[in-house]
């Protein structure tokens, strides 16, 4: 049963009420006077209005301190300094108006002191007149009396509001709404903790905000959408209940809870997460340690650190992570998770790895579809114009219609796995024409050469060989450009016909002659045949003769 509910204990609350009550209504009110049957508004609230305001409201909080509402005029410090202290005649507001403090302030009359210094020492920071409730009811700072604190030690049994409010707390016999004040409900989760937004501190059980408090810190950095992650669901960290009076919430066994709230995180790939309270770190977090990475700069953050940069990228894992290769643009592997080289927040911290394609397969960093060649290069680009698109798809789907479909070795190595020699130890762009790539490039003794300032190559493919480079036919280019156009014409591998010295049996013939001697390779009419398979006989490195 709640303390309130208890008839004699009810009826000392009654009785000290009504007595304070008499006491203000019995004295002589004198100017300057507070009444403690006035409300707020009605009192000392014009006073703090009128010579206060200028300088402590909305729109001009000098010491971050207002006095537009009753709820700002009582406030205590974000770290729980109080400003107004209920009976205590030193408090910072009354030096104020007297003009005492160390710092300096203005005095205001006497007067008017005297009315603010009755309410904060003999009506108790009081802001309306009461029947039943204690002086202190609404004032957070109020240990003894504030109804979140009484309500706290009786487990949160509401039978008592209930008696007076109704039964949902809407106003019942006396016609006040709980609601009025707590708008998502007196069981929401940010009645007691949290704010409008989200119920993520500040601020804390005891109306708290200062991030240095352990029950405050980074709260609102996790609950709240960031550059780096989407706002993070308090199971997270906590267990959540469905209810508020779910078993180990505030209560077992019908018992207060009074101990800090249990930290249960995922682990990471490094080891067994842990929480330690009085350094207010933790270790081995997924979100900041996702695996074991020599790299990462800051895996162990400072939970009340809050604003000193402690979670920038290279934080949690390094830039590159260790074994990832030299490249620092995360965007080429996790293109799904970043917006350029910015994280997408949703997709970033979010316990996964997110890439284009799944894990194994070469779309996920370059290519699309069912095709690894770009377009999309690494960073997501279909520009052909870009030496990293170019003419990889060209070349791979045969758009060209001379040859069969060019191979990915025959200018690359090809990694069976992700972390194959060659393929990411090195810093883009992809090594061209290494040692163990092209065969058919490397035909008939070619020089295969790409010079990735002009985005030219020489091989076999485009006329270079013991055979071809003697063709001086000038239609040929032994050079084209990756990233240029029309380079792949009858004609650019080798002349119509081909001209090479000493040799007479190609003179005079034309376009259409070629099937005479290539009828396997070249139809009459002077196309390269490409069977229904892709297959062709037409630059495969070999001079196919007869039928």
């Amino acid at each position: 049963m709640s303390p309130l509910d208890r008839p004699v204990r009810r009826q000392v609350v009654l009785l000290a009420a009504l007595a304070a009550l008499a006491g203000c209504e019995g004295r002589s009110q004198k100017l300057g006077q507070a009444k403690c049957d006035d409300s707020y508004a009605q009192g000392v609230g014009q006073v703090l209005q009128s010579r206060c305001a200028s300088c402590h409201s909305a729109t001009r909080a000098e010491a971050d301190y207002r006095v537009d509402s009753y709820l700002a005029a009582v406030a205590r410090r974000p770290d729980g300094t109080y400003r107004a202290r209920a009976g205590d005649d030193n408090s910072l507001v009354l030096q104020a108006a007297r003009g005492t403090l160390p710092t300096g302030h203005v005095a205001i009359s006497q007067a008017e002191l005297s009315e603010l210094q009755s309410w904060v020492v003999e009506c108790a920071l009081k802001p309306k007149p009461y029947t039943v409730h204690i002086n202190g009811w609404m004032d957070p700072g109020n240990g003894d009396q504030f109804h979140g604190r009484v309500l706290r030690q009786a487990v949160y049994d509401l039978s008592g509001c209930q008696a007076c409010h109704g039964e949902d707390l809407s106003g019942g016999s006396v016609n006040v709404s709980c609601q009025s004040c707590h708008a998502s409900g007196v069981m929401a989760c940010n009645t007691c903790h949290g704010n409008a937004a989200n119920a993520g501190p500040p601020r804390n059980l005891d109306y708290l905000s200062a991030t240095s408090l352990v029950t405050v810190g980074a709260h609102q950095a996790h609950v709240a959408d960031g550059a780096m992650h989407a706002a993070y669901s308090c199971e997270v960290c906590h267990t959540t209940p469905t209810h508020p009076q779910d078993e180990g919430h505030y209560q077992s066994g019908g018992k207060l809870l009074t101990g800090p709230a249990p930290v249960i995180v995922r682990s990471g790939f490094a080891g067994q997460f842990s929480w330690d309270r009085n350094a207010a770190t933790c270790t081995n977090g997924y979100c900041h340690a996702p695996f074991q990475d020599p790299n990462a700069n800051f895996i162990t953050p400072v939970w009340t650190a809050v604003g000193q940069d402690q979670a920038p990228c290279g934080s949690c894992h390094g830039v590159p992570p260790e074994g990832h290769g030299p490249d620092t643009r995360c965007n080429t592997c996790h293109r799904p998770s970043f917006i350029g080289d910015q994280p997408r927040s949703p997709l970033h911290a979010n316990g996964e790895v997110n890439l284009a394609a799944p894990a194994g397969s070469c779309v996920g960093c370059h290519g699309s579809g069912d095709s690894p060649a770009p377009p999309v290069d690494l960073l997501g680009r279909s520009d052909p114009s870009l030496q990293t698109v170019g003419a990889h798809r060209p070349h791979l789907e045969a758009q060209h219609k001379v040859s069969a479909p060019v191979a990915c070795n025959e200018c690359h190595v090809v990694p069976t796995e992700l972390d194959s020699p060659g393929h990411i130890d090195h810093v883009p762009p992809a090594d061209v024409f290494p040692p163990d790539a092209g065969v058919l490039a490397r035909a008939d003794g070619a020089v295969v050469t790409y010079d990735p300032q002009t985005a030219t190559c020489t091989s076999y493919c485009h006329g270079s060989g013991a055979r071809l480079s003697q063709d001086t036919a000038p239609s040929v280019n032994r050079t084209p450009a990756f990233n240029g156009t029309g380079q792949a014409a009858c004609g650019s591998c080798h002349g119509i016909p081909p001209q090479i010295p000493g040799e007479s049996f190609h003179v005079g013939k034309t376009l259409t002659d070629c099937a005479g001697c290539h009828p396997r390779s070249v139809t009459s009419a002077g196309n390269i045949i490409v069977d229904a398979s892709g297959n062709s006989t037409h630059l495969n490195g070999v001079v196919d003769l007869g039928p």
